[in-house]
């Protein structure tokens, strides 16, 4: 399989993985109706895939994959990485993405400052 057919994959797959929860969001919204703020979190980094489909969008129309691939940003370059392992595995990717890090570190500040206040 060429790299940027294991790419797409990979692209598709996470696409595949968030389409259900990402949909339910929009139609809260759409309803206009409050989201709580993990979930607004959630839409703005892990549901937002904007950098991934730029990046596979750019390497798909460079001349040259590898020469594509070398003119990469290290964040451009681990979201290559992070398709890729996501494409060759059936599962969900096993570490965290460093939005989702974020965002469990943000769920769990706001946590404790509600206990506290308590």
């Amino acid at each position: 399989m060429r790299a940027i057919e294991t790419l797409k994959k990979g692209l598709t797959k996470l696409r595949n993985q968030i389409r259900d929860r990402k949909t339910r969001l929009l139609d809260v919204l759409k309803a206009s109706q409050p989201i709580s703020d993990s979930d607004q979190e959630w839409l703005y980094n892990a549901g937002n895939l904007v950098d991934e489909e730029r990046v596979v969008d750019a390497l798909d129309h460079a001349s040259d994959y590898e020469r594509g691939l070398e003119r990469l940003n290290s964040h451009d370059k681990s979201v290559v990485e992070k398709l890729n392992n996501l494409a060759r595995s059936g599962e969900k990717s096993c570490a965290p993405s460093k939005k989702r890090k974020r965002m469990a570190f943000l769920t769990l500040t706001i946590n404790a400052k509600s206990i506290c206040r308590s």
